[in-house]
């Protein structure tokens, strides 16, 4: 093969500068793509996937004219790629007519006031609680409608149990993250139900159902048959039983009426999940786990382990730790108003109740007749009557504690899966305050982070958890590695 000539080999050469400057464009652009790609590790770099997550956010009136939402705040909130919160309201627009039992208030919230709640910066919310079916079905699918619209991704609600137990995404430059919504405290009427070849499925909340028995000493027990046999309270039971309507006691078991107890040495309680209500869930937990890097559980819960709304109870533990178990990263407890211990199970935190993001649950803009019977005042009382009679003027009532004013919104730090870092920024919702500001979350003081401080390593301590203060006023939580 003969040599190619000298004119075509400056040929050849001229062309290629020729395109390669023709191109440069072309390279800087490829140049800073790989410069980006390899900021973000995209290319086998760790990257860290943040959750912010508030507590409940009972909110049903609009921010006044003196407040603002606090700039560190926000920024805190704004700082997490998935930002969370339990969106413990009914939106209403006074067209839907309120269920015949409410979750303690019928929380009503008018369209008007939801853009302020996700003015604080959240971009995503969990909705099965106690409230969710305040206002029947009709107000279910005016709150779907209402975060459909603000497109806001939100779960725990639907048509059915496939809907309101199936996950919600946010997809974020650092990842994607699946989150879950149940609530263990509510009507049984509130309860989606499944849709099956043969039946519709009931619209509600994603519920986790429990049982309980108690512990009582052999005298206890042989008083309580007394009771039973004199008062004939179990009379109707009998009968459905000899009818095979309802099952046999369990053995070694006596029913009171609906309660079920067992003779012991030591009295007391326990509980447990419904199992076929768990094994639903940590297979839907297991199944978000493996269409994103990070499944957060939001967890709604009101029962209590003694006579103290700080201690979850056995069931409630046993679950959060089930739902880590089966893939989620994080478990944010809500519920009973006030802040629960913190626990790290297998590197990954449990918050047992984070309490309260917003709290007013006694200036609800109306109140059914329902409502005004229960606190015996005229069934077309307006609703500043009614609170003030069931509050006895102001001295009763969840409003007179401090401990229902006091909370943290936690940041989770998650590179690869895994848990990394847990800081929580303290609030405070204007106890005592004026009512147009009262329940509003405001950065905590000084004296506010004590105390927020002290409570949660006091509760938290059980389960080996520290918490440490940070400048500024930020704690973070940290299991105990003594432990």
């Amino acid at each position: 093969m003969a040599a190619p000539s000298t004119s075509r080999l400056y040929s050849f050469w001229g062309y290629g500068i020729l395109t390669l400057m023709k191109n440069m464009n072309l390279l800087k652009t490829v140049a800073a793509a790989v410069l980006a790609c390899a900021a973000n590790g995209a290319w086998g770099a760790d990257r860290t996937l943040t959750v912010v997550s508030a507590g409940d956010a009972f909110m049903v009136q609009r921010f006044p004219a003196s407040y603002s939402i606090a700039p560190e705040m926000k920024a805190w909130i704004a700082s997490g790629d998935a930002r969370l919160v339990n969106f413990e309201c009914v939106v209403n627009d006074g067209t839907c007519p309120p269920a015949a039992w409410s979750g303690g208030t019928w929380a009503v919230m008018r369209p008007e006031v939801m853009p302020d709640l996700f003015a604080y910066g959240f971009n995503g919310c969990g909705c099965a609680n106690n409230h969710s079916l305040d206002y029947s079905t009709e107000g279910l699918f005016m709150t779907i409608r209402a975060l459909d619209k603000a497109g806001i991704p939100h779960c725990g609600t639907g048509k059915d149990l496939q809907e309101a137990s199936a996950p919600a995404f946010i997809d974020t430059p650092n990842g994607r993250v699946a989150f879950i919504s149940v609530n263990s405290e509510f009507h049984p009427d509130a309860r989606a139900g499944l849709t099956t070849k043969l039946s519709p499925g009931r619209p509600g909340m994603n519920g986790l159902r429990r049982k309980m028995k108690f512990f009582v000493t052999p005298a206890h027990m042989a008083a309580l048959k007394e009771i039973a046999a004199g008062t004939m309270i179990n009379g109707t039971r009998a009968l459905e039983q000899e009818g095979g309507f309802i099952a046999p006691d369990p053995p070694g078991t006596f029913v009171f009426d609906e309660l079920t107890f067992q003779e012991a040495e030591k009295e007391g309680r326990t509980s447990w999940c419904n199992t076929n209500d768990l094994n639903r869930l940590k297979a839907d937990i297991a199944a978000a786990r493996a269409k994103a890097d990070a499944v957060v559980v939001m967890a709604h819960s009101h029962d209590i382990l003694t006579t103290r709304h700080c201690e979850p109870d056995y069931y409630f533990m046993d679950f959060c730790r089930a739902a880590i178990d089966s893939g989620a990263s994080a478990v944010i407890g809500g519920g009973t108003h006030e802040l629960k211990g913190i626990e790290f199970h297998k590197g990954c935190p449990i918050f047992y109740s984070l309490g309260d993001f917003v709290f007013q649950n006694s200036v609800t803009p109306s109140v059914p007749p329902d409502f005004c019977e229960q606190y015996g005042v005229p069934l077309d009382s307006t609703a500043k009557v009614a609170h003030n009679a069931r509050s006895q003027g102001g001295k009763k009532g969840l409003q007179t504690d401090r401990a229902n004013f006091l909370s943290v919104i936690p940041k989770i730090e998650i590179v690869n899966g895994k848990v990394t870092r847990v800081t929580m920024f303290p609030i405070e919702l204007h106890f005592a305050k004026d009512l147009s500001v009262n329940g509003l979350p405001r950065p905590a003081s000084n004296q506010d982070a004590d105390d927020i401080q002290k409570v949660l390593s006091t509760l938290s301590d059980v389960f080996g958890t520290e918490i440490v203060r940070l400048p500024g006023n930020i704690l973070e939580a940290r299991p105990r590695a003594a432990r």
